[in-house]
């Protein structure tokens, strides 16, 4: 009995010691192996225990791999770009500038990439070349929706100019009446032109 307990203990602990080998390895591989994820990736992480206005985890985490990736492959303006959406995403808007302008060098006419460019200046405080960036977009693209929509906010918010944003809204609605946030769109027109009279 003495010796068939002691194998079983033998057995036991050897099983016990295999599986916590085990274990360490793969939490040890799943340390090493980057993960590339869409910047536009919806945020997952917990922000629970982050003080107020912290930048999400998650794009903090994107941008440290897409910016280690990025010096490692220069040239590759989509990287590039992926970090400036990454920044953008953390609320790292000026790092964001840098890494979207360093992508539009070789990636020109890229409408959503230039809008976002263009809100960043606008978080920065930079709203004339917000409008300017924004006014590149719509002539290329009359109509693109997110530059209009980008456009009014900046001259209302930025610029403090209602004709002009609800210039830029009435014409984002007449070339895309079925917008998701028309009534909203709606509303904020009537305000601004009922505060205007």
């Amino acid at each position: 009995m003495d010796q068939t307990s002691g194998r079983m203990n033998w057995v036991f602990g050897g099983t016990i010691a295999i599986l916590a080998v085990t274990a360490a390895l793969s939490v040890a591989l799943k340390q090493d192996r980057k993960v590339y994820m869409d910047a536009r990736a919806p945020a997952a992480a917990p922000t629970a225990q982050l003080p107020e206005n912290h930048p999400p985890l998650d794009a903090l985490n994107r941008a440290a791999t897409l910016a280690e990736m990025s010096r490692n492959d220069p040239a590759n303006s989509e990287i590039k770009v992926q970090l400036g959406n990454a920044y953008y995403d953390a609320g790292l808007y000026q790092e964001a500038i840098h890494a979207y302008e360093a992508g539009i060098s070789t990636r020109t006419q890229d409408p959503e990439m230039e809008t976002d460019l263009a809100t960043c200046y606008h978080y920065t405080g930079q709203h004339d070349k917000a409008i300017e960036i924004l006014n590149r977009v719509l002539q290329r693209s009359p109509g693109y929706a997110p530059a209009l929509f980008n456009k009014g906010i900046v001259l209302q918010n930025g610029k403090n100019d209602a004709r002009g944003a609800i210039a830029a809204w009435e014409e984002l609605l007449r070339v895309n009446p079925g917008h998701p946030q028309k009534a909203e769109l709606e509303r904020r027109i009537r305000e601004l032109k009922s505060a205007s009279r």
